[in-house]
Formats: C-alpha cells, sequence, structure tokens
C-alpha cells in the first residue's frame, strides 16, 4: 500500500495535460475567452499548519480562441484582469486581478502550482461559497488545513447555465440500471478484499454494492453519475481505472452511457463562450500526487486540463 508523499520538503512540478479539438458550435469571435479559478493559496498549506490560507487569488486556467478550448497561453494573458464569479448559473460578482512578478510563473519559480495573478479585490469582498472544509483540499486533505470552495471566473460576463445542471437528492431507478450495466461493462474483473487482502477474484458484486453518492441531471434529459463500489478495504488506489476510483458516466437524453473520468467533482456548469450550451469544470485530486482542473463540453468530451504535481 502506497503512502501519501512526504509534504515536509516538497518541490513543486507542473504536469499540464492537454486535450484539444472543439465540440459544437463555439464564439465566432477572434479575442480571447478565459476561464479562470478563484482559489486559495494552496501554497501556503504545504506547512501543514491548520486553518485557511491567508490568500485568495486566481489561477488562470483555460482560454478559447474560436472553436477551441485548451490550455491558458500565460504569454498572452492581460497583466491586468477583471473577472465576473460564476456559480450554480448565477453572477457571484466581480474581482480584479494582476500579474504576479514577472519571475514567479510555474516554469521560473519553485512553490507555485500554476501561474497565479495577485487579487486585488479586497478579501472581504471577494464571493465565496459554503465555509472551508477539506472537500475541495485535495492531496492537502491529508493535512490540517481547509480550503474554500474554488470558484470558477470568466473574462466576459458569461455566467449563465443554459444547460440547467441540477444536483439530485437521488438517482432515478432507470438511469441507475443503465450506469450498473456500464460499470459492469467498463469493469468486469472487481477484486472484494478486506484489509487490503483479496478474499474473492472477478467478485459478481450484487447491485446493493454499487452506489451512487453524486449525479446531476440536465434539462437536456442527460444525467452526469459518480459511482462508488464498496468492495471492502482493498488498499490504496491511484489509477483512474480503477473500479474502486469512483468513476463518474455521462448519460446522454437518449440513455446512451460513457464514462470519462474518476477522482473529480463537479465546480460549476456554464456556456463561458456564449455558445449556447454549457461547459463544465470539474476540481480532480488523483491520488496520491496530483490536483488540478478540468475542462468539458456540452457532450462530455474533455477539452482541456490544468493538472500540477506536489513534489
Amino acid at each position: 500500500m502506497k503512502t501519501p508523499a512526504s509534504m515536509g520538503a516538497l518541490v513543486f512540478t507542473l504536469v499540464f495535460a492537454q486535450v484539444l479539438g472543439a465540440q459544437g458550435k463555439g464564439s465566432n469571435s477572434t479575442e480571447k475567452i478565459y476561464v479562470g479559478i478563484l482559489d486559495d493559496a494552496r501554497e501556503e498549506l504545504v506547512n501543514w499548519e491548520p486553518g485557511v490560507a491567508r490568500q485568495r487569488l486566481i489561477r488562470p486556467v483555460f482560454e478559447k480562441v474560436g472553436s477551441a478550448w485548451r490550455r491558458v497561453d500565460y504569454s498572452s494573458i492581460p497583466h491586468r484582469m477583471t473577472w465576473t464569479v460564476a456559480f450554480d448559473g448565477r453572477n457571484l460578482g466581480q474581482v480584479k486581478s494582476q500579474a504576479e512578478p514577472e519571475a514567479a510563473t510555474p516554469d521560473r519559480s519553485e512553490g507555485f502550482l500554476t501561474l497565479a495573478q495577485k487579487l486585488t479585490t479586497p478579501s472581504a469582498a471577494a464571493p465565496a461559497v459554503g465555509e472551508p472544509s477539506s472537500a475541495f483540499a485535495g492531496v492537502l486533505a491529508y493535512g490540517p488545513g481547509k480550503t474554500r470552495r474554488p470558484l470558477v471566473v470568466v473574462s466576459r460576463p458569461y455566467f449563465r447555465d443554459p444547460d440547467g445542471w441540477k444536483r439530485l437528492p437521488q438517482l432515478p431507478d432507470r438511469i441507475a440500471t443503465l450506469v450498473r450495466a456500464a460499470f459492469r461493462r467498463d469493469f468486469p474483473h472487481v477484486n472484494r478484499c478486506k484489509e487490503e487482502e483479496i478474499l474473492q477474484h472477478n467478485w459478481r458484486f450484487p447491485d446493493s454494492s454499487l452506489g451512487f453518492p453524486v449525479a446531476y441531471e440536465s434539462n437536456k434529459g442527460s444525467f452526469l453519475v459518480e459511482a462508488s463500489l464498496d468492495a471492502g478495504d482493498c488498499g490504496y488506489v491511484d489509477d483512474p481505472d480503477d473500479p474502486l476510483s469512483d468513476p463518474w458516466f455521462f448519460v446522454s437524453a437518449g440513455g446512451r452511457v460513457r464514462r470519462f473520468g474518476s477522482f473529480m467533482s463537479l465546480l460549476d456548469a456554464g456556456d463561458y463562450d456564449n455558445c449556447g450550451r454549457s461547459e463544465l469544470v470539474f476540481f480532480l485530486s488523483q491520488p496520491e500526487d496530483f490536483d488540478g482542473f478540468v475542462l468539458y463540453d456540452a457532450n462530455l468530451k474533455k477539452q482541456a486540463s490544468v493538472i500540477w504535481a506536489y513534489h
């Protein structure tokens, strides 16, 4: 079993994964649209002190020119920016930011997870949703620190969610049946375990062992479903293709089911490029070293990701 990486002497190394290609119709404007994250200064939390980071900042993460979403081109970001804070189809307000010193960039300075802009809006005036917790602390959740919920920010006033994604208190039985079938198709070999020892190979798990802790439905009749298999204690899991990685499934309005990711939590859905359909941004935390953000289009096709490693 692996153990969490020691955080005492971390050297941050950026690992950017990018998937390009447009799905559907995008903006016709040649002006770039930037999507960022209003986030805590996670760099402060690696000292394992309790509490919440003192500073909040903007992490520019994605951009769109024409029809393609991609990881942001750091060299092109304006030094001063005004952002619309988007959440749940609402405009939570605006914040302003400015570039950090040139030397403080991920590829030129240790200690920076991503390119960051300093928040020039007073912290007390910056929107927040919920109370600080370990829910979005990622790898740092192993320590005593807590983080505020990361919020999506957009360089234009695009915040509405035309697809109307809403969290469900309970997944409909017919959708649960479809996702169970897809889970069994994608994971034909499942082990049942106890105390990190395999008790049974190729376990034919009952329906009751596969839960759906998080599910969303759109006004188009499609679903996002996180699946969680109770197979006992099988030890440390860091492979997104492991059945115990809490995989996510997309169910189309027509009933087609496709797995699209693991180790993720949905941050927001919004039409950030004003194309008429909602993009979705997830927070990713993949044990034991990787945190980041991933953007999907309305068809849940991955467009781009910004991911960093802690060693």
